[in-house]
């Protein structure tokens, strides 16, 4: 059975993880504290003229001559290493803040493959690389540069520990992001167990984020706990109430999935009659029909226009399947009064249940809607249960006249049988 389908609200805010405006902001934040810091992380190492270069350029940045500070980079063709390394990140970063993404990329990337900046600097560098990566929706890179900065030997001095171990549960979340974009549910879980949210809003796309993935890998176990959370923090969301139940049917947790649904009514959760009609076929399911009958009566009540034709017999099926025979009667009852056709299904139910004088009184109003020799051997049935053997002995005749059968020439000798035996004992 499928679980339901989630719903396209839901989708829409775990695309928060994907809005480029929100990815930009953090960015943003990030560069500039990264670009501060370009001048005195690992300064000392440079050669002369490579700090000459840097502090020219610099200099020509921050008088808003951005294109003339790249230039004069692009022009400088460092011998070392380590200035080459430094160097493209300083362009990286320059072409970033020119709206230059693509040269951006290529120049921190020139600088990661180097390896020979500090380790702080490597660390600040590869995680730069990731976050533009993913702000360009290339989240298979950007994944894998994430987890190449948290693989990086940097050991953070005692100042600079809070901030590090910030930055790494960071990380955290941004891989699972990566791989939700992915679909690759088994890593999005993976990272965001790891993740520990620093704030309300953090821990809410984490959860959403955490239970599609697992609706989607079937681990209804998990899901069910994950969508605990997400029903304390958001109640009034009907979908985590629906996905409850669903995760809970899944793992045959019958009661549990009455004990959310009634939950989630005293919530005062607004149901549709979609979500009324989900719910029930949910239940019918799970072989659960009498809940499924019931709450497609509690969503007539609630949306008359509901109470078509077409539900109403699928709540008498239900109620049938349930063996809650009144029940089953009164739908089918109700509904022949709409439609005489079903007047058939309601002799039957009648005959079942040995109630053979509301049959008799009823199954003259289903002959219209049923094949001759089916409701002819029924009323042959009905009138040898009322004891009226003549009777049912005319209609087997009639019955063989018209259609000859096998079975309309057993009922023949077995009832005249019958009377010859009734007429020897008198």
């Amino acid at each position: 059975m499928r679980p339901f389908q989630l719903h396209k609200r839901t989708i829409l805010i775990l695309s928060l993880v994907n809005k480029r405006g929100m990815w930009l902001c953090l960015l943003c934040g990030f560069i500039i504290s990264l670009f501060s810091a370009s001048f005195s992380v690992g300064a000392a190492n440079l050669s002369p003229y490579a700090g000459k270069k840097l502090s020219q350029a610099s200099q020509l940045a921050q008088n808003d001559k951005l294109d003339k500070a790249i230039e004069v980079l692009k022009e400088f063709k460092p011998s070392r290493d380590y200035d080459k390394a430094f160097v493209s990140r300083v362009l990286g970063i320059y072409y970033w803040q020119a709206e230059q993404p693509k040269s951006s990329l290529a120049e921190l990337r020139k600088s990661v493959l180097l390896k020979a900046l500090d380790p702080k600097a490597q660390w600040q560098t590869n995680r730069m690389l990731g976050d533009i990566l993913y702000s360009q929706q290339d989240f298979v890179s950007a994944s894998k540069a994430y987890q190449q900065t948290l693989n990086i030997d940097y050991k953070p001095a005692p100042a600079d520990k809070a901030q590090y171990n910030k930055d790494i549960n960071d990380l955290y979340f941004r891989i699972a992001a990566a791989n939700y974009q992915q679909q690759k549910w088994t890593q999005v879980r993976r990272w965001l167990v790891k993740f520990n949210a620093p704030d309300a809003n953090k821990k809410l796309q984490a959860l959403r984020m955490q239970v599609i993935a697992e609706l989607r890998l079937k681990q209804w176990s998990y899901a069910e706990g994950t969508l605990t959370q997400l029903i304390r923090i958001e109640p009034n969301n009907k979908g985590w109430w629906q996905q409850q139940i669903s995760a809970q049917l899944q793992q045959n947790k019958a009661q549990s999935a009455l004990d959310t649904y009634a939950l989630a009514k005293k919530q005062n959760v607004e149901f549709t009659a979609t979500d009324y009609k989900a719910l029930s076929q949910l239940y019918a399911q799970n072989r659960i029909p009498e809940r499924a009958a019931r709450i497609l009566q509690e969503m007539f009540v609630a949306y008359p226009d509901t109470k078509t034709q077409a539900n109403q017999k699928t709540q008498a099926l239900y109620y049938q399947a349930a063996r809650e025979w009144p029940q089953a009667i009164d739908a089918w009852a109700s509904l022949a009064q709409r439609n005489a056709k079903y007047y058939w299904p309601l002799t039957q139910l009648y005959i079942q249940q040995k109630q053979y004088d509301k049959a008799v009184v009823v199954i003259e109003k289903a002959k219209p809607y049923v094949e001759k020799t089916e409701f002819s051997l029924a009323k042959v049935r009905l009138l040898y249960r009322l004891e009226k053997y003549n009777d049912a002995l005319a209609e087997a005749k009639r019955l063989n006249e018209v259609l000859p059968s096998e079975s309309a020439q057993t009922w023949i000798a077995y009832l005249q049988n019958k009377l010859e035996k009734a007429g020897m004992a008198s």
